[in-house]
């Protein structure tokens, strides 16, 4: 008795943990990580972002992952991430929907294994723009996640 109590409160947790309120049911975690710091500043547009690329002004989803108990993740209007690069303090993620430039120093760019292993992927990619920070959140169908803070965005 006490065994099936137990196994019963185990799946009530493992099924709340899936449906979180605070991602939307069954969706990808949000980005409040309770920052308090000072406001970013944005930087200028760096020489090496295109001209057409339009400096992000709010936050923007780009797809997002449904994830359910005993169910294969749902990606719903995703991209393929090509290839990700950084260079001159510029990362850049090329998905075969849009560019998305930011400034970041290189040294808090993925290594070499690392944009190996999230190009290809089929991508969620939320975009953060407000008082506080820019950040870009990117998570892949199989659960790989990454996080920047940025100093400005930019998306062609």
């Amino acid at each position: 008795m006490i065994r099936a109590f137990l196994i019963i409160s185990l799946l009530l947790v493992a099924a709340a943990a899936c449906n979180d309120s605070s991602s939307g049911p069954g969706g990808s975690p949000d980005l409040d990580n309770g920052v308090d710091g000072p406001p970013v500043t944005p930087v200028e547009r760096p020489a090496s972002v295109p001209p057409e690329a339009l400096e992000l002004q709010e936050d923007t989803t780009l797809g997002r992952i449904e994830r359910r108990a005993n169910q294969a993740p749902n990606g719903i209007d995703t991209r393929s991430l090509l290839t990700a690069a950084c260079q001159d303090d510029v990362m850049a993620l090329w998905t075969d929907a849009e560019t998305i430039h930011a400034s970041l120093p290189c040294d808090r760019f993925w290594d070499d294994d690392t944009v190996r292993a999230f190009s290809s992927q089929e991508v969620a990619i939320k975009l953060t723009v407000d008082g506080r920070r820019f950040q870009i959140f990117v998570e892949t169908i199989p659960g790989g996640q990454a996080e920047f803070t940025v100093e400005g965005i930019w998306i062609e």
